[in-house]
């Protein structure tokens, strides 16, 4: 926290043009993991981060959220901010001195066979557009591209949440076909602690690194996972917790109880799905059952 603070010190006195309003911001939290493949001598790895709003600003007479990244990595830093308008979605990215022009960066209106990014080497098309249900039962626009001249390479946006390359990432396709670069993929995003969307290629939302956000805690878990008949959620941190909730990849919520030992599984079918673990803290868990 105090590097943060440090950090929005500095902020504050390089934008004397940005007129901050003193508005609460919804905290929004995008999980963020990361590969790279940069050239000798710096090895292939990994990393993760997370991109989270802050505070509301005014440029222009908009209002736009600010947004920052911090990482393994590197330390916490201003990415740029943000604003909505409709269906749109508009960035201004940071210099390092001022905020560049805005930009569009996502158009939830998109339908199948539009086009995005025409101006780049290889824009994006509309190649589906579905409906998913988020962890709060919410239904959101789900849009699938492909990248044009690129067989190997997608992408899809969930409206409200962003890439599933994460936040900041669209378009973000360079790393799989160049032998140096990176490449994101968006775990999980948060707002006010509750978590609203999960990839689902990916196992849960707990990060391997120390965050602060205490809807993250690595002291609840599930076993057996995979599992067959019950499963019981182990609390070893003696957490307060007020329901369980199993959720199908529609967002369904298949069952419901306040139990946390042997929970019966005997009629849900086998296949992926969400464990919410409401309480004091809302954690998400992927669960595999096996019969």
């Amino acid at each position: 926290m105090a590097k943060r603070l440090q950090f929005l010190k500095r902020f504050a006195a390089l934008t004397v043009a940005i007129f901050a309003i003193s508005l609460s911001v919804n905290a929004q939290i995008w999980y963020i993991y990361g590969e790279y493949t940069w050239s000798a001598p710096h090895p292939v790895g990994t990393f993760h981060e997370y991109h989270f709003s802050d505070e509301i600003v005014e440029i222009d007479g908009l209002q736009y959220t600010t947004l920052y990244v911090d990482s393994e990595v590197n330390d916490l830093y201003l990415d740029g901010a943000y604003r909505n308008d409709g269906n749109q979605v508009y960035y201004r990215k940071w210099n390092g001195t001022s905020l560049d022009d805005e930009f569009l960066l996502y158009d939830y209106d998109l339908e199948e066979g539009d086009f995005f990014n025409d101006d780049n080497e290889h824009p994006m098309q509309v190649t589906e557009v579905t409906t998913i249900t988020d962890l709060n039962g919410l239904s959101r626009k789900k849009i699938a591209f492909s990248f044009i001249g690129l067989p190997d390479a997608s992408e899809f946006w969930i409206e409200g949440v962003g890439s599933s390359r994460g936040f900041m990432n669209v378009g973000m396709w360079e790393a799989d076909h160049d032998s140096d670069g990176e490449m994101y993929h968006l775990l999980c995003y948060h707002e006010d602690n509750n978590v609203i969307f999960v990839n689902p290629e990916y196992n849960d939302c707990d990060m391997p690194y120390a965050v602060e956000d205490n809807s993250i805690n690595t002291d609840v878990s599930i076993y057996p996972n995979p599992a067959n008949d019950v499963v019981k959620i182990l609390n070893d941190n003696d957490l307060n917790i007020s329901c369980i909730e199993i959720i199908d990849l529609t967002g369904r919520i298949v069952l419901s109880t306040e139990k946390t030992d042997n929970i019966d599984l005997s009629v849900i079918p086998e296949g992926q799905y969400f464990v919410k673990i409401i309480g004091e803290k809302t954690i998400v868990k992927k669960l595999f059952i096996s019969k």
